[in-house]
């Protein structure tokens, strides 16, 4: 079964690039070079090794990512198609080893475009082999922003999400937009969010995937942070509801985290905050969101603080922010229960290296603590 599968593969990738094949009446996309042929199929001789063991894992959703790209990286012109298919989170250990063999995976197929560029004379197959290299080359940092968001989730008290590897084809291309057109006066604010189709690198994928949360600046891992730590750009990333994020972009610029759907695990307690409990390397600072957040006349604070209730909440609640000596640190209210949460910054920079605590009670009696360290 293995080798009639591939042979398959092969077989429907030699057809969809024959100039004399096509299912419809549009134009067939020109000849492909003997360089870019072989590129291929090595590539999607790796996605269908990568296929089958995740198969054996029962990884549906890691099988569609893998079909969508070879499905991609076989007919360019075509959008990425998008399976659908979900599983539940298969636990820490073993997501791991999922992680770790797309970055594996990330290695060869960057591989094998780049021994391909070096043969390649076409200026349009060039610049195909060398967009696909690098998006392919963004996957561990992909995996690093991943397990950090996870990392954070857990001590928030929310379950962990896996990654649409296919679906961060369109934040890469969001992300090269914005590099190509950053002096462009469209992209500036909230136009980040838009991509013009007369602009270089405008194309439908990356237009869609930029409706979602962008960020930018820092690793991944900073990326992250700074859309849990927010006010207007916590979903999917704060989302109890989400299994699966397509999180993409381009190192050193811009990033995109649509919600990819899923299904998602149960939250750990029935009031999830940010930071979490007992977490550390917390900001110090808050600021740089668009639109502001804040209160006319302000346009940074300290650290954000989220508290949000699954379930009911403290009747007619007081919430503080205490410094280590339990003095309370003067904070700035942004919302109260929207989303059935509370919403407040410190109104100063916190101190570095130093553990805060917050408190909830209700005039009920009941009462919400939990500490972190700031970075």
């Amino acid at each position: 079964m293995k080798r009639s599968w591939l042979a398959c593969s092969f077989a429907s990738l030699t057809l969809s690039l024959s100039p004399s094949f096509s299912l419809s009446q549009e134009k067939p996309p020109p000849p492909v070079s003997k360089a870019l042929m072989e590129a291929r199929k090595k590539a999607v001789a790796e996605l269908v090794k990568m296929k089958e063991a995740m198969a054996k894992k029962g990884q549906k959703a890691e099988v569609g990512d893998c079909d969508s790209i070879m499905a991609k990286l076989c007919a360019p012109e075509k959008n990425m198609p998008q399976k659908g298919a979900f599983a539940p989170f298969p636990g820490e250990k073993e997501y791991a080893e999922i992680l770790a063999a797309w970055v594996e995976l990330s290695t060869t197929l960057a591989g094998i475009y780049k021994d391909c560029a070096a043969n390649l004379t076409d200026a349009a197959e060039q610049e195909q082999v060398e967009i696909f290299q690098a998006w392919i080359a963004t996957w561990p940092e992909i995996a690093k922003g991943i397990r950090h968001l996870n990392a954070r989730r857990k001590m928030c008290k929310l379950p962990p999400v896996s990654e649409d590897w296919s679906g961060s084809w369109g934040g890469f291309l969001h992300g090269r937009y914005l590099k190509l057109n950053a002096k462009d006066p469209s992209v500036a604010g909230l136009g980040a969010h838009d991509e013009n189709p007369k602009l270089p690198g405008a194309t439908t994928e990356g237009a869609e995937a930029g409706r979602a949360i962008l960020g930018a600046g820092g690793t991944p891992e900073m990326v992250m942070d700074s859309w849990l730590g927010s006010r207007f750009h916590r979903s999917p990333v704060f989302d109890v509801h989400c299994g699966r994020v397509s999180f993409g972009g381009y190192p050193g610029g811009w990033w995109a985290c649509p919600n990819a759907g899923g299904m998602s695990g149960k939250a750990l307690a029935d009031v999830i905050t940010w930071p979490g409990d007992g977490d550390s390397g917390i900001a110090t600072t808050f600021g740089g969101e668009a639109p502001n957040p804040f209160p006319q006349g302000m346009t940074s604070s300290g650290t954000i603080i989220i508290v949000q209730f699954l379930r009911s909440r403290p009747k007619k609640p007081v919430w503080r922010l205490l410094d280590p000596d339990s003095k309370e640190v003067p904070i700035v209210l942004l919302d109260q229960y929207e989303n059935n949460a509370i919403c407040f910054v410190a109104k100063e920079p916190l101190k570095g290296q130093t553990k805060y605590s917050v408190e909830v009670v209700g005039q009920d009696g009941s009462k919400i603590a939990f500490s972190f360290t700031t970075q």
